[in-house]
């Protein structure tokens, strides 16, 4: 059995952070301990009306699982910061960053009081892993502990360095100001 563990994250979402469409997920909560794990795509739960038109429009095949009840792990990421939004005007602030809809963001913030924007940097690896029966999967546990080891060498970004340095950058300068004024 691996250490490694794999974040759930909806099939979609995983998707979006693969493509480099965001570079944030918005968590209630998040252990600084875990600061790098490798994305799990999941089926269970998925919303259209949760996500924005064009993270799943051009995705929705991503909306279905597979009829071989598999997913495929394609990518690691690392934590690069975490941001807590403690007002819905910080909460705007980075919409353009992540795959939720605005209506969906703020009924999480409002349901917990708050969120935390989890700054990932994405990378692709060398080849996708196959993992099998993800229906057992698919409970309340945020991770996935992985019964394979994944190779975590010759990994590519999924955006440039300094693209994701720029976006991130932009986070950082708009949040602070924003982090208690609603």
């Amino acid at each position: 059995m691996s250490q490694q563990l794999a974040l759930k994250v909806w099939s979609v979402v995983a998707r979006h952070l693969h493509e480099g469409s965001g570079i944030v997920i918005l968590h209630k909560t998040w252990d600084a301990k875990n600061g790098a794990f490798l994305v799990f795509p999941s089926y269970s739960g998925q919303d259209p009306d949760a996500l924005k038109p064009h993270a799943w429009m051009s995705l929705r095949h991503e909306l279905k699982a597979p009829l071989g009840g598999h997913t495929f792990i394609r990518d690691y990421a690392e934590v690069v910061d975490r941001i807590p939004i403690q007002s819905l005007r910080a909460l705007r602030l980075v919409d353009a960053e992540h795959a939720l809809t605005p209506h969906e963001a703020e009924r999480r913030y409002r349901e917990g009081y708050g969120l935390v924007a989890v700054v990932l940097r994405v990378y692709h690896l060398p080849r996708a892993y196959k993992f099998y029966d993800i229906a057992e999967k698919e409970g309340e546990d945020e991770f996935v502990p992985l019964p394979f080891e994944v190779a975590l060498e010759d990994l590519t970004p999924a955006i440039d360095d300094a693209e994701f340095e720029r976006r991130h950058a932009k986070l950082k300068a708009a949040l602070p100001a924003a982090a208690t004024k609603e």
